[in-house]
């Protein structure tokens, strides 16, 4: 049997780690919808004004756009989520083990992956 948590420090560095890209990860979905909302304002109304309609390839670029920043701010709140879920297993201190088999999650993948859940054992399994 693996202890049952870690250390109050270790607790403390890893929610010092997430908060940080929890920050920046909301700095980005920012930074997404400042520039979705600026896209979308900037049509030139000259053009809009014309009788002319919008050339096609022009429309698909713009419908391009507006999608890929869909999926950035969709990504983005996932990732806050996780983030958000590895805050709340440091609250109740079950951070650092792996749900599937509750090993201990070695450091170093703690400090590339801090959300994860999974022991790198586990997680190389469920992509097989």
């Amino acid at each position: 049997m693996t202890q049952n948590k870690l250390s109050k420090k270790m607790l403390s560095h890893y929610e010092k780690l997430i908060q940080e890209k929890r920050d920046r990860a909301l700095e980005e979905m920012g930074y997404i919808r400042e520039q979705s909302l600026n896209d979308q304002g900037n049509l030139d109304t000259t053009t809009r004004d014309s009788t002319y309609a919008y050339h096609m390839a022009d429309v698909g670029t713009d419908a391009m756009e507006r999608e890929k920043s869909f999926l950035w701010f969709t990504r983005e709140n996932n990732f806050i989520r996780y983030l958000d879920e590895a805050l709340l297993r440091i609250k109740n201190e079950t951070f650092g083990f792996c749900i599937e088999c509750d090993n201990k999650i070695l450091n170093e993948r703690l400090e590339e992956v801090p959300h994860t859940q999974h022991c790198v054992s586990c997680k190389n399994k469920a992509n097989s």
